[in-house]
């Protein structure tokens, strides 16, 4: 039976081909989109390289400060003291915790290419002994810091697989020297690169913490302004609300102790995924906003052109009714016939989704910068550039969302109009034929 529908449904699409074109062009435009959508934001939550533990990833990335007694707020920071990242060692639940400034190409970091003398900028990140261990980066040669490196501020450097093979042609480098704003500082290691996508992590090179005396906590400073990004990753994912809990118990009982400042931390450490629409140093994120924006794009990618899809089905099966009676007459049955239209639909709808598959792909492959500026800014393509990894695009969770949104456009496009069409008698539908 089940063949038989698929037999009829290929002469339906080879006998329709203007309305199967348009049909699996408005499937595929829809996919495509929601398609793209989807990988944005998988990027952003899921688990990808580096950023493996961030099911169990507590964030501090910025506050308020304000002097006790005072009407206005003095400060509002960016980012925050590395002070913070030893308050909480020896915290119960805390695995591991890492410090980390990232400075984009921007910032007028370079380094000077042996072959042509030019001074090239690069993106950087001045991490810590603890950042190598919060995130799981692949080592193609040597090793990361130590903490003792990191407190030395020692002149080494770990650079990424692109900015080793441009400046050395090789990755095999350990040990070889290079001129970073004028200093040599010595490779100690080789890392895979990273997609700007995640750019938490992403750099041309990193370097210790306190290289040059930067991030060095400064007495001057709003109370615990800084230049650095906190990261933690509690012992399990089962264990993260409890760190939380613990590290805010922290942040509270400095703002106690503190003489002379109040910290406004605007519901910090953030869960992983709640850190990505922190945009604003002075206010918590509209989190249920965000949501509702990303609602609002799936059903405008998604559902309208389901209704769009569901007309013309409407249109179509008006000029079926007399094929529906005469089959009714000879004894079909309307859960038959509901059976035949759906696995045509269904074929239109899996060709589509096809087709939307490879648009979606394309469109990211080729154009990830525009990708991601389309539907926020959180990504800096200023510095590395904001590729796609294998694992970002081809994975298990990605096809199966695809597959249920053909499934659901199929369902709404093509149930609602066969169950309005059959609720016609026999002698109705026959002589509806045209």
């Amino acid at each position: 039976m089940i063949k038989q529908y698929f037999k009829q449904a290929w002469t339906m699409m080879r006998q329709n081909k203007l309305f199967t074109s348009i049909y699996v062009a408005g499937t595929g435009l829809s996919i495509a989109f929601t398609m793209v959508l989807f990988i944005i934001y998988y990027v952003k939550f899921a688990p990808v390289y580096p950023e493996y533990n961030r099911d169990r990833t507590l964030v501090i990335s910025s506050m308020a400060v304000n002097e006790k007694g005072a009407e206005k707020w003095n400060s509002c920071s960016g980012s925050v003291s590395p002070e913070i990242g030893k308050w909480v060692k020896g915290l119960p639940h805390l695995d591991e915790v890492g410090i980390a400034q990232m400075m984009t190409s921007w910032s007028g970091a370079t380094v000077l290419l042996p072959q042509s003398e030019e001074q090239i900028p690069v993106s950087t990140g001045m991490v810590d002994a603890g950042f190598w261990k919060v995130f799981t980066f692949r080592f193609l040669d040597g090793k990361p810091f130590d903490e003792a490196s990191v407190e030395a501020e020692l002149p080494i450097a770990i650079l990424s697989e692109s900015l080793a093979k441009r400046l050395f042609a090789s990755t095999d480098v350990v040990g070889q020297y290079f001129s970073y704003m004028g200093k040599e500082l010595q490779v100690v290691g080789i890392v895979a690169d990273v997609s700007g996508t995640t750019p938490a992590t992403a750099a041309d090179l990193y370097i210790p913490l306190y290289y040059g005396g930067e991030n060095r906590p400064d007495p001057q400073a709003y109370g615990l302004s800084g230049g650095a990004i906190i990261y933690m990753t509690a012992t399990s994912e089962d264990d993260l609300e409890t760190l939380r809990a613990e590290v805010i118990d922290v942040l509270e009982r400095h703002n106690q102790e503190d003489q002379k400042w109040v910290h406004f931390w605007m519901d910090q450490p953030d869960v992983w995924w709640k850190s990505t629409f922190r945009d604003e140093c002075s206010s918590a994120p509209d989190i249920a906003g965000a949501i509702r924006g990303i609602l609002y794009m799936l059903l405008a990618l998604l559902f309208i052109p389901a209704i769009n899809l569901c007309g013309m089905i409407s249109s179509r099966m008006d000029e079926r009714m007399s094929e529906l009676g005469v089959r009714k007459a000879y004894g079909a049955t309307n859960a038959s016939l509901i059976s035949q239209v759906l696995t045509e639909n269904l074929m239109l709808t899996l060709v589509g989704g096809l087709a939307g598959l490879v648009l979606a792909y394309l469109a990211a492959l080729t154009g990830g910068e525009w990708i991601f500026h389309l539907f926020s800014d959180w990504v800096d393509t200023s510095g590395v550039s904001p590729s796609y990894t294998t694992e970002m695009l081809f994975n298990p969770t990605l096809f199966l969302i695809v597959f249920g949104l053909c499934i659901v456009l199929n369902l709404i496009s093509a149930l609602v109009p066969t169950v309005l069409a059959l609720r016609h008698s026999i002698i109705y539908s026959i002589q509806m034929k045209r």
